[in-house]
């Protein structure tokens, strides 16, 4: 579990994982407008929406290349305020939500990425985050077809199925919970780090339609790679212990969402 010390820059509109402030001040990097500014042309990591991209930077420090990605927000179209709305849950927009939801990662030791920066200065913002070195998203991790029963991808399903379980556990859920945000540390072939908190949102205790939404979001994207008895074990190791009649309509509701997810990124191209 890790507790970080944050200091308040630029009138407040700048905060600073203090374990970074040293190196941030040698690089000149103390308001909102000076890291925004020194951005702006780094390299493109993701853009899925023209009011959020990432993008990925180094700073030097001590003769050491570090790099970092920088996700920043600009003002959202009317659209994304209303899609919410007639979902009937808030919008989550700017780079607040991840930060705080990082923070709270860290506090109940699961694991994630490290917070840097939080920058907040009108409709703009940005979180900045170090970057998760020699990582394999779980969605293009080889480790033998799923009619295969090795070692490794027994504790990879049940590693997943515990960062679920705890993360649940204390009111957090994802919503977009997919392979494709979690990563594998490549170095100890072990650790197994949450990505994109964008959305997560906690709630105590958390209701099933959060635990339905997280886990159907995680098979879908497991549809491909995770057979039947590989999907037992997630639920074995989930819930601890074999399915009762009550766990199987769970089980039964999210297979049902899993279908919609389908069905939308068809209709989508997904």
């Amino acid at each position: 579990m890790t507790h970080f010390e944050l200091e308040f820059w630029d009138q407040g509109r700048l905060i600073v994982n203090r374990d970074y402030a040293n190196l941030l001040k040698q690089q000149g990097l103390q308001t909102f407008a000076t890291l925004w500014d020194h951005t702006a042309q780094a390299a493109i990591a993701k853009k899925l929406r023209t009011d959020r991209m990432t993008l990925r930077f180094t700073l030097q420090d001590q003769g050491i290349e570090r790099a970092f990605f920088i996700k920043r927000h600009t003002r959202s179209s009317w659209k994304e305020y209303v899609k919410p709305l007639l979902r009937l849950t808030w919008p989550i927009l700017g780079a607040r939500n991840e930060w705080n939801a990082l923070i709270q990662f860290h506090a109940v030791g699961l694991p994630t990425m490290v917070p840097v920066a939080l920058g907040e200065s009108g409709s703009n913002s940005f979180l900045v985050t170090a970057a998760l070195e020699n990582c394999v998203k779980l969605s293009e991790l080889n480790c033998g077809d799923a009619s295969s029963q090795n070692d490794f991808r027994q504790r990879m399903i049940k590693d997943v199925a515990q960062l679920a379980k705890r993360m649940h556990a204390e009111g957090l859920h994802h919503q977009d919970f997919y392979l494709g945000h979690l990563m594998l540390s490549q170095a100890d072939q072990q650790t197994i780090y949450i990505i994109d908190l964008g959305r997560v949102q906690k709630q105590v205790p958390l209701s099933q339609r959060w635990i339905i939404k997280d886990l159907a979001q995680l098979n879908y994207s497991a549809t491909t790679t995770v057979n039947d008895a590989e999907r037992q074990c997630f639920w074995q190791e989930y819930l601890g212990h074999s399915p009762t009649v009550d766990d199987q309509r769970l089980i039964d509701r999210i297979r049902a969402k899993t279908a919609t997810i389908a069905r939308h990124s068809r209709k989508n191209k997904l």
